[in-house]
């Protein structure tokens, strides 16, 4: 009889780990690099995390003094310390994305040497550390208010959350407008751009109610997008006690917000290339 040669049956291949989409890799990108810059925000230690919410504490407590040496109880009809929260809180948010995000791209040049890190990774990660900074800042003045018997709750949540995104969304695209233009050798161009934020703030009504101003004034200030989303933003958290300008509106923070953001994108597009090899 023939012998039968026995053959041993090939061994299985591992299967091949299923390929991650781009958007799953780029979301695993922001979130380490969220959690990196939150750690050098906070400098690893409480004092650090006391200074990020202290400062801004600060600056509102500063301004709080000068109303009270003006003995303003009020302002624009509502509580003085009402009317510097809703002011000062949401324009510092405005004003750290831009400026910070602005210095994004070259902090974090040494990791685009990796290739799952892309330099608009790093504003993102950013972004979402500012926004958690201002929400644990906001939380605590709310908290602080709402225990010294002010009211807190909003009257149009809707619309006052509409106007904090409105107000993150045009600070986030300025500011990688920002990281892109003035990437070096531009970076010179940093400091005229925090110059720029003396008449942003003087136009913006968060120390001046907008229907206090002279006509002329207030004509200026409506050219302003941040003037206009504190307007709303005050109406939105403190009703019809809060004297509102009515010549704001929605349509200029809405064309501001599209505008930049289609030009940020534009421009990062260009220059992604020449941002990621220096």
């Amino acid at each position: 009889m023939p012998t039968q040669t026995l053959v041993e049956p090939a061994p299985r291949l591992p299967a091949a780990a299923p390929r991650r989409s781009s958007w799953a890799v780029m979301c695993s990108v922001v979130f380490a690099l969220s959690l990196r810059e939150l750690k050098t925000r906070l400098d690893g230690r409480w004092g650090g995390a006391v200074w990020v919410i202290g400062e801004p504490l600060l600056n509102m407590l500063a301004m709080l003094a000068v109303y009270s040496a003006m003995r303003a109880q009020t302002i624009g009809g509502v509580d003085t310390l009402l009317f510097l929260v809703s002011g000062q809180m949401p324009y510092l948010l405005f004003k750290s994305l831009v400026l910070r995000l602005m210095e994004a791209i070259e902090s974090n040049h040494g990791l685009f040497a990796y290739r799952q890190v892309q330099p608009i990774d790093a504003v993102l990660a950013r972004s979402v550390v500012e926004v958690l900074v201002f929400a644990m800042v906001a939380g605590a003045c709310i908290a602080a208010l709402g225990w010294a018997g002010h009211p807190v709750v909003p009257h149009r949540p809707l619309e006052l959350f509409a106007a904090l995104a409105l107000m993150t969304l045009i600070g986030g695209a300025l500011g990688l407008f920002m990281a892109v233009g003035t990437a070096p050798p531009l970076n010179r161009l940093r400091g005229l751009v925090s110059m720029a934020f003396l008449p942003i703030y003087i136009t913006s009504g968060a120390l001046v109610p907008l229907a206090n101003l002279p006509q002329g004034l207030q004509g200026l200030c409506l050219y302003n997008p941040i003037t206009h989303l504190l307007e709303l933003l005050r109406g939105a958290w403190l009703g019809a006690a809060y004297q509102a300008s009515p010549h704001v509106g929605w349509t200029l923070p809405l064309a501001w917000a599209l505008g930049t953001v289609l030009l940020a994108l534009g421009l990062y597009r260009g220059r992604s290339h020449r941002l990621q090899t220096g």
